[in-house]
């Protein structure tokens, strides 16, 4: 009988972190899953609907589903010890570390700050601005700036819009469905901040090259430039670290290509877990 559950992990400040469990039996090999910047753990359905044969954890970052909101503008490494705590309430010494956009950022603070937590990371579509120049800080600083004004004018319907559009296009309510629509009228509360945060993470190019776990770096085919660039700059940066590429693909590969992307994961799992 399948388990799924919503269940809840406390850090060290207090706060409270939300996530999905879903598993077979308990006893399989643990998958940590991390979403990206508003879309919260749906980044994640096709992998835990399709991919038995795992047990997946699947947090929502603060600001997002049922953790608690950010105190201020949240920040990259705290995040990344928020999912430590998730490991900890489940008693998981060790995970595949899953990640999307925001959510691969998170998974590599995770691997440079517990590597030993880490069997392997894959990173799809991470974003370490700085590695690039200060007009792609910009481009998210912008991004942050347009949707806060319209938060603050009470304007979620537009917020949502501005923030969703370029990724998904004109039809994107009907992308998202209804029940997902009420959920990201809720994140998207926090996705300015997050933006925020991932333009003040900066590690450098040097701790990124001792990152410790073996890493694969993902793009979709179909990505923006600006993503596929932001990509290929964290890859430059990590001698060890494998490429490929989700075809088919945009910015959410995880979900615009769920069958590649599974494969691809099964892949790099069997390598890593042996």
């Amino acid at each position: 009988m399948t388990i799924n559950e919503l269940r809840y992990a406390d850090t060290r400040d207090g706060a409270r972190i939300a996530y999905e469990f879903r598993a077979e039996t308990g006893d399989e090999p643990p998958v940590l899953a991390l979403h990206g910047v508003l879309v919260g753990t749906s980044n994640w359905v096709h992998q835990m609907l399709r991919m038995p044969e795992f047990r997946w954890i699947a947090p929502f970052f603060r600001g997002h589903g049922n953790s608690s909101d950010p105190e201020g503008t949240p920040d990259i490494e705290q995040a990344a010890l928020d999912m430590v705590a998730v490991l900890d309430a489940e008693g998981i010494d060790k995970a595949l570390i899953v990640g999307n956009s925001l959510g691969a950022t998170i998974a590599l603070a995770l691997g440079l700050m517990r590597p030993e937590r880490c069997h392997g990371l894959i990173l799809a579509e991470p974003s370490i601005p700085s590695l690039l120049s200060d007009e792609a800080s910009q481009r998210l600083i912008d991004e942050a700036a347009r949707t806060r004004e319209l938060l603050g004018q009470g304007d979620v319907e537009g917020a949502l819009g501005e923030f969703v559009f370029p990724r998904l296009g004109d039809d994107w309510k009907q992308k998202i469905g209804r029940k997902r629509l009420d959920e990201w009228r809720h994140n998207i509360l926090a996705a300015p901040a997050w933006l925020d945060a991932v333009v003040a993470f900066d590690p450098g190019p040097g701790p990124i090259a001792g990152l410790q776990p073996p890493a694969l770096i993902l793009h979709g085919e179909q990505t923006r430039t600006f993503y596929r660039e932001l990509t290929l700059a964290v890859a430059e940066c990590i001698p060890h670290a494998e490429r490929d590429v989700v075809p088919d693909a945009g910015h959410g590969s995880p979900v615009d290509n769920p069958a590649a992307f599974n494969e691809i994961l099964t892949r790099f799992y069997d390598r890593v877990a042996t």
